[in-house]
């Protein structure tokens, strides 16, 4: 096991020892999140998600057919998979612990996944692939500032349509992660979540 991530570097033996670093990620409210950004990149025929956390990915969520599906982390509890089916279907699957600046992405009819958004490497690398999707779904935590600043960094630079915008309060789920916080070394939640679906600003209504 090993971390890209900057976050979790300080903390790597205590996720050595089976510690959850964003454990609540794992929880039913928590992954209601990629529910919904299934459901907008649904007719996609490339996915590609920037994030990714256990077994949290866009990939776990889709129910349709899709050319390609490629998710890019950088935590050390990310396992990485390569595959030629999804649903049933022929698929090029790819999950891989690395910086998604590193490697090519496709063009056509691409959607664009990151969910809890801060991009760590070149950022001119993620406004390119932003301009290239015709659908991003993003999702910010609103009490996490590097997160709002990401995307309103984004927003200033890549011209960009809100189809729809969906707030979450996740916050009546805190009582049931009390326990476990108290007893594990995983992150406080962020309960607060805007989820953001933006249009290429030229594309069609």
């Amino acid at each position: 096991m090993s971390a890209l991530n900057p976050h979790q570097l300080p903390r790597l033996r205590e996720i050595y020892a089976g510690r959850k670093f964003w454990g609540y990620l794992d929880t039913e409210a928590f992954r209601s999140r990629y529910v919904l950004a299934a459901h907008f990149v649904r007719h996609a025929s490339h996915i590609v998600e920037v994030g990714g956390y256990r077994d949290n990915l866009i990939t776990n969520f889709l129910t349709g057919r899709h050319e390609s599906v490629s998710v890019f982390s950088l935590d050390a509890e990310f396992e990485p998979a390569d595959r030629d089916s999804l649903n049933g279907a022929p698929c090029r699957v790819r999950h891989i612990r690395d910086y998604f600046q590193n490697h090519p992405h496709p063009t056509d009819n691409l959607a664009v996944v990151a969910l809890g958004l801060e991009i760590h490497g070149g950022i001119d690398a993620f406004d390119g692939l932003i301009r290239d999707a015709t659908t991003t779904v993003v999702e910010i935590p609103v009490d996490h500032q590097p997160s709002v600043e990401c995307l309103n960094a984004l927003l200033a630079r890549v011209p960009l349509r809100v189809r729809c915008q969906i707030n979450l309060d996740l916050s009546p789920n805190a009582e049931r992660l009390r326990d476990e916080l108290r007893a594990t070394s995983m992150n406080p939640p962020f309960w607060r979540r805007h989820v953001y679906v933006f249009d290429a600003a030229g594309a069609p209504r």
